[in-house]
């Protein structure tokens, strides 16, 4: 479990972090360009109309559940290692970003703090889309591709965060430079 202060303190998203985050998650879930010039590829990426874009959904999520910075980079660093676990050749469904951040995101929240978010909190900011049951099942499938390994140290995270260009302290305001 990554070490965390004892007091909650609640931190705001960096300026960008949402941008940041939702071309991160398309950039881990679609690591190869997009061929204009196949339909096979166009349409495994075609969102259903009933979900906004990503960015607006990062957004909403966030903003409506109060995510901390902490929770959007874990489970970014979560997604990778999902990503990772798939099979060569995986195609994404529509939707796939969607749902893996709302596994991700609910997963990182729940292994970091006592008071985390829930899964009835995200049923609501996202309008029900998805059930409770629906979300816990997104969210299993997505611990048994980790393999339930969750621990990420404060080292891992700065150096993350670091190769992408943020800074640790923007993040964890506790954490001391030497990990940047």
């Amino acid at each position: 479990m990554l070490a965390l202060p004892n007091t909650v303190t609640r931190n705001s998203i960096p300026p960008g972090f949402i941008d940041f985050a939702s071309s991160s998650f398309d950039a881990i879930l679609f690591p190869t360009p997009i061929s204009h010039d196949s339909v096979n590829d166009d349409i495994v990426r075609k969102r259903n109309t009933h979900l906004p874009d990503l960015i607006p959904f990062i957004q909403l999520i966030t903003d409506k559940c109060d995510v901390q910075p902490v929770h959007l980079v874990l489970a970014l660093m979560y997604v990778q290692r999902f990503r990772k676990a798939l099979p060569a050749g995986y195609k994404a469904e529509p939707e796939a970003a969607h749902r893996i951040f709302v596994a991700s995101l609910l997963v990182a929240s729940k292994y970091c703090e006592d008071r985390c978010l829930s899964t009835k909190q995200v049923v609501r900011a996202t309008g029900d889309v998805w059930s409770i049951k629906e979300i816990t099942r997104m969210e299993l499938a997505f611990l048994r591709f980790l393999h339930w390994d969750l621990y990420v140290s404060q080292d891992e995270m700065a150096k993350f965060l670091h190769d992408l260009g943020f800074d640790i302290r923007s993040i964890l305001p506790t954490a001391t430079s030497e990990n940047s």
